[in-house]
């Protein structure tokens, strides 16, 4: 890590601690304008179910509880991205807080729904259509199941085993070295960005049967189904689409991306009714993960809204298909979280100064 980027992360938790400590949050929070700000997580944590995924994607109950609880305490409204963002455009309210949750696991209505029915909240699920509809997983999953039990670089070397393209397989290969501890990620990432992805599946789901995976029975206990869907939309919550196949629509051509979007709203809007149909997540998303044609297959496909996965708040007139979101966990820090949501990091952007990420 370079000393530049040290030196940021020491100034902003520091600027974070002074914010939130000595309760000057309160006075920006009245001095910066109305804002939006969008919290994103994934699961709530179940061992029995969803303990092989990575902790950053699981959160305990409690972390949610406290971190809602707080900025409810403070005056925060507590609501979902299509109402806070109409919110914004009335002129409602000044300080409002969405949590917003991807891929529509099923703990989001076993664990998440009575959290938000006790604080009087809504949130925004957002859906992969494939597993609802055809009971199968993205390879990610698979890839964290196989690898559940510390059996990281067994994985990594059965899959260079596996891979019949040699320059893909060299590319696993030279990730497998290094830190053992980042081993996943580093592999991981170059699945994601430099192999072939019709490639990389097909050794992935061998490796997966190989291991004993049953990719239905995955599915079922992992994410939610139609029903469960339609439970969260009659609990409030709004939902919306996260393509069919969570997969990065930057790799892929005009029509792919066409079709990942527009037959995930189709599919949700047909369960679900028009309510699903309005806000949309771009898978990972980071700015490498999507692209203009990204923003407009979704735009084409019926969406008003999109979330990518970059620090900020969202202020009246921001891009709306570029809204930006704050990752929520065991390991986030709640003054960093008050920090943002209160403008805090808005305000030093005015004058140049970009401590946010």
């Amino acid at each position: 890590m370079s000393f530049k980027h040290t030196l940021k992360l020491k100034l902003r938790e520091a600027y974070a601690r002074v914010l939130f400590h000595t309760g000057l949050h309160r006075l920006v929070d009245r001095l910066m304008p109305r804002r939006l700000t969008i919290l994103f997580g994934h699961c709530i944590e179940d061992d029995a179910v969803n303990g092989f995924l990575p902790r950053d994607m699981t959160m305990r109950e409690e972390t949610l509880r406290r971190t809602l609880g707080w900025f409810k305490a403070r005056g925060y409204a507590l609501t979902n991205v299509g109402g806070g963002l109409d919110a914004l455009e009335r002129g409602a309210g000044r300080s409002l807080i969405a949590l917003s949750m991807d891929d529509g696991y099923k703990d989001n209505r076993t664990r998440l729904l009575p959290i938000l029915d006790d604080l009087g909240a809504s949130a925004t699920v957002f859906l992969e259509s494939r597993p609802l509809d055809e009971g199968r997983v993205n390879w990610t999953h698979k890839l964290h199941w196989i690898v559940r039990d510390g059996g990281e670089r067994a994985f990594a070397e059965a899959l260079v085993a596996r891979l019949s393209n040699a320059e893909d397989a060299a590319k696993v290969r030279a990730a497998i070295e290094g830190d053992p501890s980042r081993l996943v990620y580093r592999v991981k990432r170059v699945l994601k960005y430099e192999t072939d992805t019709a490639e990389r599946d097909r050794a992935i789901d061998a490796l997966f049967v190989e291991a004993g995976g049953d990719e239905a029975a995955l599915c079922r206990a992992l994410y939610m189904d139609w029903d469960d869907a339609r439970a969260l939309r009659d609990g409030g919550v709004e939902l919306g689409g996260h393509t069919v196949n969570h997969v990065i629509l930057s790799r892929l051509d005009a029509a792919g991306a066409r079709e990942e979007i527009g037959r995930c709203r189709e599919r949700c809007v047909a369960e679900l009714g028009d309510g699903a149909g309005r806000t949309f997540a771009y898978p990972f998303g980071r700015r490498w993960d999507y692209d203009r044609g990204s923003m407009e297959a979704a735009t084409a496909a019926g969406f008003s809204y999109a979330v990518n996965t970059h620090a900020g708040t969202n202020t009246k007139g921001a891009d709306p298909l570029q809204l930006r979101r704050l990752p929520v966990d065991d390991t986030t820090r709640l003054h960093l979280l008050v920090a943002e949501a209160c403008g805090g990091f808005d305000l030093l952007r005015r004058f140049g100064v970009d401590l946010s990420e």
